[in-house]
């Protein structure tokens, strides 16, 4: 009885544990899925040699007139990152597909039919070269290859100092997805545009850039330019629960929208509640900026943003940092937040 008891306290500390865990470094089985379906297609750029990407090819050489590879070759244009669609599928190994809004931008590059079409040959190279076993094969490899990762980024604290100036927990996980095919670059995947399960997921895929490799080698990834990315995407995150409290001064305030603005297209910006997001959160990552950077850098930052055309952060950038804190005004985010709308109608009232 004792031993039924003590196990299952240990499950219950492993669970939370785990369910406490916030930070995941490690390839995503549906991006690699796709990286392997184009590069098979001659539609990625060739990844630089490592032992993995030699046994990539030879597990996967043979199927380059599979169905999905013939699709992505037959696209007018095919970009590096349309590997972001593996955050389309869930439950691996018996793969779920979520069908991504009719704004989605491959829509706009493939066309909406060409690119479901695509998603679900993808899932059949999956089950028809039995991705899975190659994919759990390697998992170990995997985890190891994250272990540096995870370490330096729990070190830097990037994570903890975007919480602190909230000052509360959000429902927000980050995901480091190393992508050992990849020689190319590192960016975000916004996996609220690709599968809303994933909404409180912030993404960064970063890849193996030894351009003076052997396939003798083994993949080595390193931690550079997580912290904007945190602070930026991760502020999204946080910002919800406060624009759904405050629509209704928010939608007041609509007439400050500058639609017509050449830098609101360009940005892609299509509402002003979009607007006003996108101008707090460059904000708020000016006075991260402010606090955990020189101060070229924070102003270098600020202008940056500015120059973008998102002119409200001349605005909110020194009130924030003249008005929050835990020696400023206001101490916390709920009460401070309707405080910046106050402000905007104040200094820019309705004509």
């Amino acid at each position: 009885m004792k031993k039924i008891i003590l196990s299952a306290l240990l499950a219950l500390f492993f669970l939370n544990t785990k369910a406490q865990e916030k930070l995941t470094v490690k390839v995503h089985p549906g991006v690699e899925l796709f990286t392997i379906v184009q590069i098979l297609a001659e539609q990625f750029p060739d990844p630089n040699p490592s032992t993995y990407s030699k046994e990539v090819m030879e597990y996967f050489g043979k199927y380059k007139d599979h169905p999905a590879v013939l699709k992505v070759k037959s696209f007018n244009k095919v970009f590096t990152d349309l590997t972001e669609l593996g955050w389309t599928m869930s439950d691996f190994p018996n793969i779920k597909i979520y069908e991504p809004t009719a704004d989605l931008n491959w829509y706009k590059h493939n066309g909406k039919e060409n690119t479901l079409e695509y998603i679900k040959l993808c899932r059949d190279f999956f089950n028809d070269t039995k991705f899975w076993d190659f994919y759990q094969a390697h998992t170990a490899k995997y985890e190891k290859w994250g272990e540096e990762i995870k370490k330096e980024v729990n070190e830097s604290g990037v994570m903890n100092q975007l919480q602190k100036f909230y000052g509360f927990n959000a429902d927000v996980q980050w995901y480091i997805c190393i992508d050992p095919l990849n020689s190319w670059g590192s960016h975000a995947i916004t996996t609220k545009n690709l599968n809303p399960q994933f909404s409180n997921i912030v993404v960064y895929n970063t890849g193996y850039f030894n351009r003076k490799s052997t396939d003798k080698d083994e993949p080595m990834f390193e931690y550079k330019g997580f912290d904007y990315l945190v602070w930026h995407e991760g502020s999204h995150i946080f910002l919800d629960p406060s624009f759904k409290k405050y629509k209704k001064e928010i939608d007041e305030l609509a007439y400050l929208y500058n639609k017509d603005d050449e830098g609101m297209k360009r940005n892609g910006i299509g509402s002003w509640e979009y607007c006003l997001n996108e101008n707090m959160v460059r904000s708020i990552v000016g006075n991260m900026y402010y606090k955990y950077r020189t101060e070229r850098e924070f102003k270098r930052q600020v202008a940056k943003e500015t120059a973008s055309d998102f002119i409200y952060v001349e605005d909110l950038v020194p009130y924030i940092l003249a008005n929050y804190g835990p020696d400023k005004k206001y101490k916390k985010f709920d009460v401070f937040f309707p405080t910046m709308l106050k402000m905007l109608k104040d200094k820019h009232p309705k004509k």
